[in-house]
């Protein structure tokens, strides 16, 4: 086991607080940080590239399989508990903390080859996001949109509610008018998600392979741009309750989309 490092001042400690704190850094070294232990294990088999990794003196012995993994990929720096309580962003930490390169996403998009997305249009709340990644991949969603005004897809708290989907779902960042634009041109059906019974309902719709729904903002919806863009508006019929919460709402699209055969 290499030294132990016990002091908040040391640069390593400085920088993975810094990646935790601040999206612009993020975007400028493309890098983000991963907390725990099946999300740490998760990355390593999902061959990200991992540029450092600390350990904390009590996980070394608590999770010596995790400490092995890691240590094939990258040697983990020791730290004391006390250092692994002030980087961690969550209030019980397991004591195991990765810094990785942002994987690369959609290479080589094509909008003639079929699939199935999820857009996201605004949406602020990580949770939210998070859950939406996890869901999409959990029912073989080709991959996930965010507009530029999304809250940042590579931040603790989405990394964690993703579950280990980011590393594995395609995701991509993306002006929405533009893209719906070349996803109608190679032949998607896209619609908006919207609270409107004048729209097409969910029960009546076939989804083919090669759509895309549009999930709005919490508070205002699918932009009037976008909704112009995707030229199809779909609403899911509810009772009682004024509206679903996104992610519920892109939940329901994710598992109907999934069932392209069953309508």
């Amino acid at each position: 086991m290499s030294m132990i490092i016990s002091s908040r001042k040391n640069p390593l400690i400085a920088r993975y607080r810094l990646l935790n704190s601040d999206k612009r850094v993020r975007d400028e070294w493309e890098l983000f940080n991963i907390e725990g232990v099946r999300l740490c294990e998760e990355a390593v088999a999902a061959g990200l590239l991992i540029e450092t990794a600390f350990i904390t003196e009590t996980a070394v012995s608590k999770y010596p399989e995790t400490y092995k993994k890691l240590c094939e990929v990258r040697e983990p720096v020791v730290i004391t508990d006390e250092l692994g309580g002030y980087i961690a962003d969550t209030k019980s930490p397991q004591g195991v903390f990765i810094t990785a390169v942002q994987p690369v996403g959609f290479a080589g998009f094509d909008p003639a080859d079929n699939g199935r997305y999820i857009l996201l249009d605004g949406l602020q709340d990580s949770g939210n996001i998070g859950t939406i990644i996890r869901t999409a991949d959990a029912f073989g969603i080709s991959g996930v949109i965010l507009s530029p005004d999304c809250a940042d897809v590579w931040s603790p708290k989405v990394v964690r509610g993703a579950m280990g989907s980011l590393f594995r779902l395609p995701i991509m960042t993306q002006r929405l008018p533009e893209f719906i634009e070349r996803l109608r041109a190679g032949g998607f059906s896209v619609s908006a998600a919207v609270l409107d019974k004048d729209a097409r309902s969910i029960d009546t719709v076939r989804f083919s392979d090669k759509c895309a729904i549009v999930i709005g903002n919490e508070g205002n919806g699918v932009s009037e741009a976008v909704i112009q863009a995707a030229g199809s508006s779909i609403y899911i019929p509810i009772e009682n309750a004024e509206s679903l919460n996104a992610a519920v709402a892109a939940s329901i699209f994710c598992y109907e989309m999934r069932n392209i055969n069953k309508k």
